[in-house]
């Protein structure tokens, strides 16, 4: 049976440009759960680069619904891995996306890629992603840093929540 810990929460008091977690433990997969809103005025995504690398080493495919236009594709030498749909400046002030992210074999002494498996929901107007991702690096994931994709502060009131996984 797979035992999941909480190992941090960020809850943020401010408008804030990123949010970092350097304090993994030692678990054989991570799962970040996010519920999250941007000051860009309309809808964002999430992006997540590993160890300060902002290298070309992501990749991603993704699938979205929403409403009846789904939508497909693949994204190849990507300076970080993102996903997801959150909310903007536009939505309902209540409105925050959520987002669960499963990161893994993080700390695998060199013997595999970081993967990364996304799962975006936003209840307002109905959109949700799926999202396969890959960090084309074998270091140990040792830091994690959030940012918004193209807005420029996460806003107050998100939540960020790291849990430790072990089999």
């Amino acid at each position: 049976m797979a035992v999941i810990e909480a190992i941090a929460t960020t809850y943020l008091e401010a408008d804030a440009a990123s949010v970092t977690f350097s304090s993994l433990g030692s678990y054989e997969h991570l799962q970040l759960r996010m519920s999250v809103r941007t000051d860009r005025f309309e809808h964002d995504m999430v992006r997540i680069n590993f160890n300060s690398d902002t290298g070309a080493n992501y990749s991603r495919h993704y699938m979205r619904g929403y409403a009846s236009t789904p939508q497909a594709g693949a994204d190849t030498a990507q300076n970080y891995s993102r996903g997801g749909w959150i909310p903007g400046a536009d939505m309902d002030a209540a409105d925050y996306g959520t987002t669960i992210v499963d990161i893994l074999d993080y700390k695998d002494d060199g013997n595999k890629n970081t993967t990364l498996n996304w799962l975006v929901g936003a209840a307002t107007d109905g959109n949700v992603y799926l999202v396969s991702g890959l960090w084309d690096n074998t270091d140990d994931v040792t830091s994690i840093v959030l940012v918004p994709h193209n807005g420029s502060n996460f806003v107050r009131g998100s939540e960020f929540t790291l849990y430790g996984i072990q089999e």
